[in-house]
């Protein structure tokens, strides 16, 4: 009798805490890339640090439970497909400060990205988020480290519980999508990145 309570004061325990699940941030990249570009001449890198590139992120979701997932290891391709859609080659760079390698690679500016998100449910029964939110800020160096540019963005997303059945990601996937968009943009309408 006294591991029957045992088993279910532990249960209830679970139960009241919650689990958490993964997810993926990571947006189609055929959604993201723009028809009508324009290339410079000019080669660019970027840099996301180890710590960001392996930093998992919990946020809520629904029924009491959290989602888990990897801001910048999801969306570093989507990073790089925005930028080769203004830019002649882009690198992915260990280090900022990586002189030989941007020398080599003849690199004029080095871009970082900057992730904050937060995500909620409207159900108190299904686990996946039914809204999620993308703050995206990007930051262009000079290839001597000055800043020369800045924006940031908001995508926000959305998946009823229709339609996330087959997608339990289908929200941070969207807001994704509309964040690097909207950066995506910024980057091609700003004159002083050519």
């Amino acid at each position: 009798m006294p591991k029957i309570k045992i088993y279910l004061s532990f249960l209830m325990l679970v139960i009241i805490t919650g689990c958490t699940h993964s997810v993926q941030m990571a947006p189609d990249l055929s959604t993201i890339r723009s028809e009508s570009t324009i290339k410079s001449t000019t080669n660019v890198g970027y840099y996301i640090s180890s710590a960001d590139l392996n930093a998992e992120v919990v946020s809520p979701g629904g029924g009491g439970d959290d989602i888990s997932y990897f801001p910048y290891k999801d969306t570093e391709s989507a990073l790089k497909t925005i930028l080769s859609q203004k830019f002649n080659k882009v690198y992915g760079l260990k280090s900022k400060d990586n002189n030989p390698v941007i020398e080599s690679k003849n690199i004029k500016f080095i871009f970082s990205p900057k992730i904050k998100t937060d995500s909620s449910s409207e159900s108190a029964f299904t686990w996946p988020p039914t809204d999620f939110t993308v703050v995206l800020t990007c930051i262009a160096y000079s290839a001597n480290g000055e800043q020369i540019w800045k924006e940031t963005v908001t995508g926000k997303g959305h998946a009823e519980y229709d339609e996330f059945t087959n997608d339990f990601s289908l929200s941070a996937k969207r807001a994704s999508q509309q964040a690097f968009i909207l950066m995506r943009d910024k980057i091609l309408s700003a004159h002083i990145l050519k």
